[in-house]
């Protein structure tokens, strides 16, 4: 697989920054509190509802030449430590490039490639999809202990 050159990595973090950009904006109205992650978090953003906290994971794609958006949520095929294996996120957002739109999608299902059309843009999308996707959220957390029995 050829690598990126750097002229495309830079483009693709640009890409990445403003669908974060506009996400956080849009959850900035609508949320007691938003916060930006840490560089090396598996979610980039988390947000209070009152006693409510979900995790939120941005997707950016520019519309291919055939008018589609395409995502990818799982990243198999990278190496990836223990916590980014077991770490669920709670909330996609899809950010539709050029038009600025985000598409909310609880994560509450194994699949793990998206495709939409502009038909999937509505007036009142982020609001909606948004609204939807947290009803939908039940986030259990799993305990993990910091120290193996064998540091005990």
């Amino acid at each position: 697989m050829p690598r990126k050159s750097s002229d495309e990595h830079q483009a693709n973090t640009r890409l990445g920054a403003l669908g974060e950009s506009l996400t956080k904006s849009f959850l900035l109205e609508w949320c007691d509190f938003v916060y930006d992650t840490c560089e090396k978090h598996p979610a980039d953003l988390l947000c209070e509802l009152g006693p409510a906290k979900y995790t939120v994971q941005v997707k950016t794609r520019k519309r291919t030449p055939e008018g589609k958006y395409v995502y990818a949520t799982s990243e198999k095929f990278r190496q990836k430590s223990q916590i980014y294996q077991y770490y669920h996120v709670d909330i996609l957002a899809f950010v539709f490039i050029p038009s600025k739109r985000v598409f909310f999608k609880p994560n509450n299902s194994q699949q793990n490639y998206w495709t939409f059309t502009d038909k999937i843009i509505t007036p009142n999308m982020e609001l909606e999809t948004f609204t939807e996707s947290i009803k939908s959220c039940e986030c259990v957390p799993v305990i993990r202990p910091l120290l193996d029995e064998a540091d005990k």
